[in-house]
């Protein structure tokens, strides 16, 4: 089984570049549910890398396990997301150069727990 401890940090270290990335690539006014001013966007970016920081830094956090092993699936479906809106537009969208990094992360850590 794999060790969520030791892949939630590549994790993160990936969400850290892919949130820069979408903050230099206008994500807040593109995206296609809706659009956002960048201050809320980079508001939400800081609030949402800090609490995982938090849990992935505090040993002793509440449902530290359940939390990582939520943020992998959430970094996958992320990534998913990223890829299926570039099948959509048929060119660059925000994000879209480090998303995969998150499916072919996801990928290794849920190879090596089925196998």
């Amino acid at each position: 089984m794999p060790n969520i401890e030791i892949f939630a940090p590549y994790f993160f270290i990936i969400q850290l570049v892919h949130s820069l990335e979408e903050l230099s690539s206008s994500f807040h006014a593109r995206w296609y549910l809706f659009r956002m001013p960048f201050r809320v966007f980079l508001g939400f970016e800081i609030l949402f890398n800090l609490f995982w920081a938090i849990v992935l830094i505090s040993k002793q956090f509440p449902e530290r396990q359940l939390l990582l092993a939520v943020f992998i699936l959430l970094m996958f479906a992320n990534g998913i997301q990223h890829l299926v809106w570039f099948g959509l537009e048929k060119k660059y969208v925000p994000g879209l150069l480090t998303a995969p990094l998150h499916v072919i992360l996801f990928l290794l850590f849920y190879f090596q727990m089925i196998f």
